[in-house]
């Protein structure tokens, strides 16, 4: 009889952990996008300065997720953007999108080395604040940027 009682609380622990492992995740938990985002973005490029500017971004459909589009405008050393478009993601905690930073744009730098490049931007919003981070892919991923931006 002590076989028994052994094998239930074994056999009753199993079938639970079946059955929370099946069970469907908890949904995230999903936010409004707010109309405007403004911050700042750092590159810390290989053996150079740092360097450190300001962007923001301006939605045209900012609230439930789904795609959202609107322009940016990022202060860049040698490639800026001035309400340059822009499309993207917005998940509820994390906010994607793609858009162009071109020379002479917003740039500190007149006539800077600078060929019209594509930018990937990450950022999600911190749990239980409305301060966002993430960071900025350029040329293909060879320069990161460090985001941080709220609205």
């Amino acid at each position: 009889m002590k076989g028994p009682l052994v094998a239930r609380p074994t056999i009753l622990l199993a079938a639970a952990l079946i059955l929370a492992a099946a069970a469907p995740p908890a949904p995230a938990q999903s936010a409004p996008l707010p109309g405007a985002l403004s911050g700042r973005w750092t590159v810390m490029p290989p053996g150079g300065r740092t360097l450190v500017d300001s962007f923001s971004v301006r939605f045209d459909n900012a609230g439930a997720p789904g795609p959202v589009t609107g322009k940016l405008t990022w202060r860049g050393v040698n490639c800026g953007a001035q309400d340059e478009p822009l499309k993207g993601t917005w998940d509820g905690a994390e906010l994607r999108f793609e858009s162009h930073l071109r020379a002479n744009a917003n740039t500190q730098n007149v006539n800077g080395n600078c060929v019209n490049t594509r930018g990937e931007w990450v950022l999600r919003r911190k749990p239980g604040s409305s301060t966002f981070e993430g960071e900025g892919l350029f040329n293909e991923g060879r320069i990161v940027a460090t985001l941080t931006a709220s609205p």
